[in-house]
């Protein structure tokens, strides 16, 4: 005989349970948002796919000494373990600077090795040092990014005060950063049309006095009478960063950035003429002057650069000091090119903004007759002082005077006090 089936067992049953609430748990736990850093690494990644930045360059410079007084004999310089092919030396002992080679490199660290070697030029048998040879060597670790290009400048420096004459001459880096990638204009959004109007039903004819007819629409104010608009960003490395820029014009107003914000800062001022200061911690402060039209919308960008961890810009005695003193070739009023010494001049003027700055040209005793060294005297001034205009400081924070050979810093009758006498004073006037 077939036997009826019993009841279910309770293990029969439960399965199925037990299934259901695995896979309604499985649901759930995929249906979880993202957290904050899976969407801003995923932002990250679309807008790196959306911006179209240039590999990093690097640009290597050499400034050398008077071949007058100090032969350069060999140059070498070493990337990343590979040489790298430089003119010849006969090309390049000039003072300089000289740009030796261009090249793209991969974005992360890099370490270049320089090596020198100078003699001295003079054969003056009471000179300690003639006939020496200095053979110099440097090594600098660097870091590139996309979208920047890195001037790497291998300086000689001759030091005056070094009793060992083995350590006369000095071989130092410079590094500073360009951005080669252009930044997007940022168009403010449309607004959408208003609403058309109804037109009104027609009313019948009056019976009454006309009325009064309606006044004109109202013209919209002239643009001197608009506020200006501007669009602030502040990057360093591309990257944007936590800053204060100051606008100081028609009116006074100030702006904070934040880390990470994309998106520039849209400020409403009164047109005019104005100054924009930019301060962020760990980089040098930067200046501009904008001029702001009514009715108008302005990108304000800055690309600012790391400061050195010291110091280098001094406050003696109210005398600035420079890293690098400016250096002027025989009879010429413009420097030779020290961007390092200028933006850390502009970063302390920045930071102090009540200072303000005399400027004092000087040569030695045979750049011409007396009227030439005066007139030379004031156009080294002049040239330094339209440099930090041109980087943004204001013209009245600045003072200039040519003092000729009146004051010489070093006896002349050498190569290398004419040369310390062709040179610019610092000096504050208030503060």
């Amino acid at each position: 005989m077939r036997q009826r089936p019993g009841p279910p067992s309770l293990d029969s049953l439960l399965k199925p349970c037990v299934v259901a609430l695995v896979l309604s748990v499985g649901v759930v736990h995929a249906a979880e948002p993202p957290s904050d850093e899976q969407v801003r690494a995923e932002l990250d990644r679309q807008l790196s796919e959306m911006v179209n930045t240039p590999p990093p360059e690097m640009r290597l410079l050499f400034v050398g000494l008077d071949p007058q007084q100090y032969r350069l004999d060999e140059v070498h310089f070493t990337l990343d373990g590979e040489p790298l092919p430089t003119p010849p030396v006969e090309r390049i002992g000039s003072p300089g600077p000289h740009v030796l080679v261009t090249r793209q490199l991969k974005d992360g660290p890099h370490t270049l090795v320089t090596n020198v070697v100078y003699m001295d030029a003079s054969w003056n048998m009471f000179s300690p040092t003639s006939g020496l040879l200095w053979n110099l060597t440097s090594t600098l670790n660097f870091q590139t990014q996309n979208g920047l290009r890195v001037d790497v400048t291998a300086t000689a420096v001759l030091m005056p005060e070094a009793k060992d004459p083995r350590r006369k001459v000095k071989l130092t880096h410079g590094v500073t950063m360009e951005m080669i990638a252009k930044l997007e204009e940022v168009a403010l959004p449309e607004l959408p049309p208003p609403p058309a109007k109804k037109a009104p039903a027609p009313q019948p004819a009056p019976t009454k006095a006309p009325r009064d007819p309606e006044p004109a629409p109202a013209t919209p104010a002239p643009l001197a009478q608009q506020k200006a608009k501007v669009l602030v960003r502040v990057l360093s490395s591309l990257k944007p960063v936590a800053a204060t820029v100051s606008l100081r014009g028609a009116t006074t107003q100030q702006v904070s950035l934040k880390k990470g914000a994309r998106a520039p800062v849209q400020v409403e001022v009164a047109p005019g003429d104005y100054v924009a200061d930019v301060l962020a911690p760990g980089l040098l402060a930067q200046t501009r002057r904008v001029r702001l039209e009514g009715g108008s919308a302005q990108p304000l960008d800055f690309a600012l650069v790391r400061a050195p961890k010291k110091a280098l810009v001094k406050d003696k005695n109210g005398r600035v000091e420079l890293p690098t003193p400016l250096r002027f070739p025989e009879a010429k009023p413009v420097p030779l090119p020290d961007s390092a010494s200028l933006s850390q001049l502009v970063d302390l003027l920045v930071r102090n903004p009540t200072w303000r700055l005399r400027i004092e040209g000087h040569t030695h005793n045979q750049e011409g007759d007396e009227g030439a060294r005066k007139q030379l005297s004031e156009a080294r001034a002049r040239a330094v002082a339209e440099l930090l205009m041109a980087a943004g400081l204001e013209p009245s924070r600045l003072e200039t005077e040519g003092l000729a050979d009146t004051q010489p810093k070093a006896p002349n009758f050498t190569a290398r006090g004419r040369e310390l006498n062709r040179r610019v004073e610092l000096l504050v006037l208030e503060r």
